[in-house]
């Protein structure tokens, strides 16, 4: 039918009611109506910020040490950093899940594959043969050391000391569910060809045999050492910093100087002692991890204090600013969904107008 057959076949004596019901039926939905609810100023950020405090997260985790077995069928002893807001997805920030996992001494974690790419940030070890193992490769976790496991690579977790091993763990797993690209593969030990310790770290380094070739994977599997960052932290500590971050570094992809994983960014930030940043807001979220010291941070008005081994949450466009307790440095590791905003040129930032630059703190966050 035509435009003229259509207009002529138009009901008679019509009224906005009656058409907004025939279009429900339709499965139709009046923008003029609903433009407020999916379109803003501001973005809808569904969450808020929490933080979530290490003496409260380990004794529950001790708890399932005596509980649970990472043996097939719960493959990990592990807990979710849940926001409150965002307990029907099991995450952390809207894009990113946080966890604790614990391997006790002489224990593995059976070996697995996922779609979500992760990192693991080793909260606490003594050192030896401690290992997540990603395509056939040992990587060592020593304390503070950052692991990537990329997306769809076969992983394992092997504890041959006599001492329990603690890490961070960040996936990507809520923007996989949201995209509904989700999927498992379980694996039995040695599933993946077996490669020397510091494999990728010989191949990638910047000194290798010429006739070698190609780093063989899509995306490096890679060790990040904490000596080097805590290194390279001290040596930026006459800088003049960042007013938002103080000292702020990088992980980066070796192969090509970018994020560490398509999905998630890493970072390691030096607060000098006393030192208190402006604050600023991100079209990112970010999750934090308390490597070292004591300090707060004020999120949208909200003090969170934080000490070592503390988690807490900055949701998208938020403001926020750190301050270092004085006397002492306040090292955090973070994450975040930078890279994912960036690639789809969403990202941005904005300086906090007021005249100190800082927030006025409003309310104190109670973990309780």
């Amino acid at each position: 039918m035509n435009f003229e057959s259509l207009r002529a076949a138009l009901p008679a004596g019509d009224t906005l009611d009656r058409l907004h019901a025939d279009m429900e039926r339709a499965r139709l939905v009046p923008t003029w109506k609903y433009v407020a609810d999916f379109v803003s100023r501001e973005p809808l950020v569904s969450y808020r910020p929490w933080l979530w405090k290490w003496d409260a997260v380990l004794h529950h985790l001790l708890r399932a040490g005596e509980l649970i077995t990472p043996e097939r069928g719960a493959e990990r002893r592990s807990m979710e950093h849940t926001n409150p807001d965002l307990r029907s997805g099991f995450s952390t920030s809207h894009t990113l899940a946080t966890a604790v996992q614990l391997v006790k001494a002489g224990e593995r974690a059976p070996a697995h594959r996922h779609m979500a790419a992760a990192i693991r940030f080793a909260a606490r070890s003594e050192g030896g043969d401690v290992f997540t193992t990603v395509e056939g490769e040992p990587l060592r976790m020593l304390q503070n050391d950052l692991l990537l496991t990329p997306s769809g690579t076969w992983h394992e977790h092997v504890n041959s000391t006599g001492h329990d091993i603690v890490w961070l763990d960040a996936l990507d797993f809520p923007l996989v569910n949201l995209l509904q690209a989700s999927w498992f593969e379980p694996g039995e030990p040695g599933v993946a060809v077996p490669r020397e310790e510091g494999y990728s770290q010989t191949i990638l380094g910047a000194m290798r045999p010429t006739d070698w070739l190609p780093y063989p994977d899509h995306h490096p599997v890679v060790r990040y050492p904490w000596s080097e960052m805590r290194a390279a932290l001290e040596r930026l500590r006459g800088a003049a910093g960042s007013p938002y971050d103080d000292i702020l570094l990088a992980y980066v992809n070796p192969r090509n100087g970018g994020p560490t994983l398509p999905t998630i960014g890493c970072h390691a930030q030096l607060l000098r002692p006393g030192k208190a940043t402006q604050s600023h807001r991100q079209m990112c979220s970010t999750v934090y991890y308390v490597i070292e010291g004591a300090g707060h941070s004020v999120i949208e008005g909200q003090r969170f204090d934080w000490a070592e081994g503390d988690v807490f949450v900055v949701p998208n466009w938020r403001w926020h600013e750190h301050a270092s307790a004085m006397g002492r440095d306040a090292i955090l590791f973070s994450v975040s969904d930078e890279p994912v905003m960036r690639a789809l040129g969403m990202y941005r930032e904005q300086a906090f107008a007021g005249p100190s630059g800082r927030q006025e703190i409003t309310a104190v966050f109670d973990p309780v």
